[in-house]
């Protein structure tokens, strides 16, 4: 058996980071986890409550397939009424997690040697993804308002200008992969943004997966969805989840949203792989959603202190003054701004965790040298006593 393909694939950089971090701790070194992607706020009460009943109930044999029918249709009420979309149950399927509902589409939607369009800094799965079903990565480069050398005051753009998609248009694009809001940066378009790409796609046939498991972490702004662009709801895939906004990382329930046909494919993509989504968790959702309007002002009103104490304190040490990120669970800095001189991100991570004890991810694993991604989900003290290690550990070299 020839494994050479799958052995040149690369294990998730956020995955191997998070892995060497805990590694360290059960080690008894004290670590200070700045890596991980989720908000370490633990699911409510109401929601574990909810699952115990069901459980007792006898919620516990093989669900539907596309999901149990209550929860579809409670998650496809709740996108429809928070992000002003129009789907119906028939255009919505749960999914093992956000992350397995884009591997699904990627894995339904792309012929060998297809283009698809991933905007730097991207997500560190998003590239794998699509090698692993034969499609070629195209990087859509992305820039940072401001002089990244000369930190102080600078915003974060990153965000996908129309000339960019063109030329990839050009190249015979097929899919576009869209995260909005975004890791790693907290970038966040506009409407008028997105009418703009939407546009482009639908003249030039492009599927977008509209990866959008952060919408209810926004801090500054308003979130659009592409949902909700009724006119080119053909060519648009959603992607929602559980995971960050609920704080329910661990009950991996996602959904995927999109014209019916698609759906049907996932659902028989589903019944040949996971045979669908645990019984357990899609009652945890089907709560959690009935009870979004509490849970999530909670889960982002923690979030956005906490990103508030790491940016205030991160330019207090560094003497910086960046912007905070309009949304998700992460800042995303320059190196130069710690007043290190080597731009090697992964050379630079790997020290803070071997000698401060602080675990980042590296910004080449998002498509972008010289940067770092700082978490900031963990707890208050937790993120100031990480800064301050980094600043220990600064002064060293």
């Amino acid at each position: 058996m020839d494994l050479r393909s799958h052995l040149q694939l690369e294990q998730s950089a956020t995955v191997a980071i998070n892995t060497l971090a805990m590694e360290k701790k059960k080690k008894g070194e004290r670590i200070y986890n700045l890596s991980a992607g989720e908000p370490m706020i633990d699911t409510p009460d109401i929601v574990i409550e909810a699952v115990m009943k069901a459980m007792r109930d006898g919620k516990t044999h093989y669900p539907p397939v596309a999901g149990i029918p209550e929860l579809r249709e409670q998650a496809t009420d709740w996108l429809n009424a928070t992000y002003y979309a129009n789907y119906e149950v028939s255009e919505c399927v749960i999914t093992p997690g956000g992350k397995f509902g884009i591997y699904l589409l990627l894995q339904a939607l792309i012929q060998p040697g297809d283009k698809v369009g991933i905007i730097a800094p991207y997500w560190v799965s998003y590239p794998s993804m699509v090698k692993i079903f034969g499609g070629e990565p195209i990087i859509l480069e992305t820039e940072e308002i401001g002089n990244p050398e000369k930190p102080g005051g600078i915003g974060a753009s990153w965000k996908l200008e129309i000339a960019e998609l063109e030329k990839a248009v050009e190249q015979n694009l097929r899919i576009l992969i869209l995260n909005n809001a975004s890791n790693p940066t907290g970038a966040l378009y506009s409407k008028q943004e997105l009418e703009n790409i939407l546009r482009v796609a639908h003249e030039h046939h492009i599927f977008v997966i509209s990866d959008e498991v952060y919408s209810g972490l926004v801090y500054d702004g308003e979130f659009i969805s592409c949902g909700s662009f009724e006119e080119h709801k053909e060519n648009v895939i959603v992607i929602q989840s559980c995971s960050k906004h609920f704080a329910m990382t661990g009950w991996r329930v996602g959904f995927a949203f999109g014209p019916e046909e698609i759906i049907k494919i996932l659902t028989i993509l589903l019944g040949q792989t996971t045979s669908g989504v645990a019984t357990a968790s899609q009652y945890a959702a089907l709560c959690a959603l009935q009870n979004a309007s509490t849970i999530i002002p909670h889960v982002r009103d923690a979030m956005q202190k906490r990103r508030n104490v790491f940016m205030n304190i991160y330019n207090e040490l560094f003497k910086t003054n960046f912007s905070y990120p309009a949304s998700a669970l992460y800042c995303f800095l320059p190196i130069v701004s710690l007043g290190i001189k080597s731009s090697d991100s992964k050379q630079v991570c790997t020290e803070l965790l071997d000698k401060a004890g602080v675990a980042t991810v590296p910004g080449i694993a998002f498509g972008k040298e010289g940067y770092i991604r700082y978490a900031f989900g963990e707890s208050e003290d937790e993120l100031k006593e990480g800064l301050l290690k980094i600043k220990e550990y600064k002064e060293t070299v």
